[in-house]
């Protein structure tokens, strides 16, 4: 029954329900209204047939029971309406003498006795003899006025005006509680589906929205309404799906970008590996140095390969967001390594060390060869000045992979120069790699972070890597939840800045502790921090 009913809900729309449920409410409501007024009513009809019975029996009883000639009669000369039913009956409760004919509506009196009078000092119900129709009755001892004989009075009422307006009562107030059902439930369906309008149009542009109309969205309600508050929710949620489809079409056609330029990128030296083997299978490379030289295209050829599917797997771990290293990590010594590597590697290449000014995002103004360090700042007292957490390997890389690009991409008699700040306001520290090539056009300095892209289209080994370098870097800076971005350097060239949030003031003291353990740093470690300047 139970499941039945859940069935047939659930098959309902809302109006509906709240319909069903408003009758239901309405119904019981009014039958326990009912029942609860029609015990009142009642009872105070019985009560006031008592309060009449005792009238009657303090009449009845007020003179002796006059014996008359028969010894089966009494006198029963009181004057009482002949409603009422008066009765004699002797000690054993066989009745001597009533005002009424023998009837079966007469009430029955086969119990009564007079052992019963100490129990029934008030009046009592007592149904006919025929059990059709109930009476009120009281009873109460009398004398005869000649043998001083104890008899039992009898007065008793009829029921039937009380159980008449009983009837009544009971059939006008269903008839009007039908009706105030009838009615409370279309209005309550009209107001319902008043009400209810609102949802209904969320539900048709919901099914806009899944239909493919992204720009779908829901209005004409107020805010501080249930509806709506509803469709605020929704239009946010919306967006939410509309920006996550978006990412995602974008995600895909990246990846079909990624697999197609992988593809290309893998085919072109599998190609002439599998070249290079047919020509040596044929016989076609006869002479020892012509094998040699295969040889040594295979071999450039998978070593290829090998950095191509390296940075691959690479990229993929930055994409699965592993855990880096992280650890309190002074970019100084990174930056002066790098330069003093490419020095070692590039021997023709100026690579000059700048200051940087971290809050204007640029060299220091006025920089010149005779005023340039040799390092790119001077300890401080106590620690380098630009500390974060991160991991050093990456780090290193990120910096290799910036000097790498700008040896690739500009003329050999060009410098390059590196730069480390602080910024305190923004609480970053700042990377820079600036070249003086020909730059980077900026309707593509934000493509160039893109897989697989490149300035040159050509793809030519001559010109360039496989185009992971500068994808790479921005995953990796990501990771350490830092910025990149490449902008025009004054004069010529490209200008690329990294930055990375500065350490906390904890991780700062334990670099420094771990590097100069014979310094005492005193028990507040962020007042030594701040006294790091």
């Amino acid at each position: 029954m139970a499941t039945r009913l859940t069935r047939l809900l659930g098959r309902m729309s809302l109006a509906g329900r709240i319909s069903a449920l408003t009758v239901v409410v309405m119904t019981f409501g009014l039958a326990l209204a009912g029942i609860g007024t029609l015990s009142i009513i009642r009872d105070a009809q019985v009560a006031e047939v008592d309060r009449e019975l005792d009238q009657a029996m303090g009449a009845f009883t007020s003179e002796p029971i006059a014996q008359s000639e028969s010894p089966e009669q009494c006198d029963l000369a009181q004057r009482m309406p002949n409603t009422y039913y008066l009765g004699v009956a002797d000690a054993s409760g066989e009745v001597l003498c009533d005002n009424k004919l023998p009837n079966p509506g007469n009430p029955d009196l086969t119990d009564l006795s007079i052992a019963s009078l100490p129990g029934q000092d008030s009046a009592f119900t007592a149904v006919s003899v025929d059990r059709a129709t109930e009476w009120r009755m009281l009873i109460a001892p009398s004398t005869v006025e000649t043998t001083g004989e104890v008899l039992i009075s009898i007065v008793a009422i009829d029921l039937e005006q009380v159980e008449s307006g009983t009837t009544s009562f009971t059939i006008v107030f269903t008839g009007f509680s039908l009706l105030a059902v009838v009615l409370g439930a279309a209005l309550t369906r009209i107001l319902a589906g008043a009400a209810l309008r609102g949802l209904r149009g969320v539900a048709k542009q919901a099914q806009r929205f899944a239909d493919g109309d992204y720009d779908a969205r829901l209005t004409g309600e107020h805010p501080r309404t249930e509806v709506g508050s509803l469709q605020q929710s929704l239009n946010a949620m919306l967006g939410r799906i509309e920006a996550a489809i978006e990412q995602r079409d974008e995600s895909v056609a990246q990846m079909r970008q990624f697999v197609g330029d992988a593809s290309h990128e893998l085919r072109t030296p599998l190609v002439s590996v599998r070249g290079y083997a047919e020509l040596y299978r044929m016989g076609a490379l006869s002479r020892p140095e012509d094998v040699a030289n295969a040889m040594e295209r295979i071999e450039g050829e998978a070593k290829r390969m090998a950095r191509l599917v390296e940075d691959l797997l690479q990229l993929a771990r930055l994409d699965e967001r592993r855990p880096l290293d992280v650890q309190p990590l002074d970019l100084v010594p990174l930056v002066n390594d790098a330069a003093s590597d490419t020095r070692a590697g590039a021997l023709e290449r100026e690579v000059r060390v700048l200051p940087v000014d971290a809050d204007a995002m640029g060299p220091v103004a006025g920089a010149t060869d005779e005023t340039l360090p040799t390092e790119l700042f001077a300890p401080p007292p106590l620690a380098p000045p630009a500390i974060v957490l991160g991991d050093e390997h990456t780090l290193r890389q990120v910096i290799s992979n910036l000097i790498g690009n700008a040896l690739r991409y500009t003329p050999d008699d060009t410098a390059i120069d590196l730069g480390v700040g602080v910024s305190l306001r923004r609480r970053e520290a700042i990377v820079m790699v600036i070249d003086h090539g020909p730059g980077v056009p900026a309707e593509q300095r934000e493509r160039i972070f893109e897989r697989f892209f490149r300035a040159d289209s050509s793809r030519a080994r001559e010109t360039g890597g496989s185009g992971l370098g500068l994808a790479i870097v921005r995953g990796i800076v990501r990771a350490h939840n830092g910025r990149i971005d490449v902008v025009e350097t004054p004069g010529g060239g490209a200008t690329f800045r990294i930055a990375i949030p500065l350490a906390s003031d904890e991780a700062v003291m334990q670099l420094s502790q771990r590097l100069r353990p014979d310094v005492h740093t005193g028990s507040d470690p962020q007042a030594a921090a701040r006294r790091l300047g």
